[in-house]
């Protein structure tokens, strides 16, 4: 749990770098976790955490694999279903992030930046909006 707590302080900083560091880090020992749920959850978090970085670093695929992760290891993450769905919005695939984000609601039923972003998504798929590459 080191490189978590000092990740997270990290990210408090606004240290990106390092906190990204710190966080392979911890991902990368993940054999050394127990299955329980609670380092399933410190894992989860780890990888959603990830993820936002990247996602700030404009590097989208690699955000959204690490969202998938985060779900796989807690499928109760609300916010992980919500930050991969705005990837997809943002990417022009309205379908996926509207499965998302339904699911982030579904999980969290007063997430309100998910019940707002889903109307949006909903509205541009009702006016048939299509994505400019």
């Amino acid at each position: 749990m080191e490189f978590y707590e000092k990740a997270k302080d990290l990210l408090s900083k606004n240290q990106l770098e390092e906190c990204h560091e710190a966080l392979n880090k911890l991902i990368d020992s993940r054999n050394s976790l127990s299955s329980n749920s609670l380092s399933l959850q410190v894992l989860a978090d780890a990888y959603n955490t990830r993820g936002h970085i990247k996602y700030l670093w404009v590097d989208f695929d690699a955000a959204i694999l690490d969202y998938s992760e985060a779900i796989q290891c807690d499928p109760s993450l609300a916010v992980a279903y919500y930050n991969r769905g705005q990837i997809h919005y943002r990417m022009g695939r309205y379908s996926l992030a509207e499965v998302d984000l339904l699911q982030a609601l579904k999980l969290k039923p007063d997430f309100t930046d998910a019940a707002l972003n889903l109307r949006q998504v909903q509205k541009d798929i009702a006016s048939g909006h299509k994505f400019n590459v």
